[in-house]
């Protein structure tokens, strides 16, 4: 049950296959067309124009296609897993950590020792 993270090499696109796939796919099957469609009316891709425009594309196109790893359509396998899905607790009014309201006061010796320290035990050890 669970899962276990795998941390993956930094700007290593092959190690991170599935997750760059489907940025690829959504850039070649929704972002580029759409930009193509609305450039030559004067319209630019912002936050707001691509939320409108991607609901839609994930409606008609993204959801619809037939998944090459599931072979099922993607909005199929969503309501297939939706009905294995646990419930969230209800939610718990009281806490296992206490709020203690005293206040704590702390030693203001610096946590960090100057340099010249060192120079000193240097010395010392010479």
């Amino acid at each position: 049950m669970g899962f276990s993270p795998r941390l993956c090499r930094p700007f290593r696109a092959q190690t991170k296959g599935k997750v760059e796939r489907m940025v690829q796919y959504t850039r070649n099957s929704f972002y580029i067309p759409l930009m193509t469609r609305l450039r030559p009316m004067g319209i630019t891709v912002d936050v707001e124009t691509a939320n409108r425009y991607g609901l839609r594309w994930l409606y008609d196109v993204a959801n619809q296609r037939k998944h090459e790893t599931i072979q099922t359509r993607p909005c199929d396998r969503w309501v297939e897993e939706q009905q294995s899905m646990l419930a969230l607790p209800p939610e718990k009014k009281q806490y296992d950590v206490q709020v203690d309201e005293s206040l704590v006061t702390f030693d203001r010796q610096p946590l960090h020792h100057p340099l010249s320290i060192y120079d000193s035990f240097c010395r010392g050890a010479a």
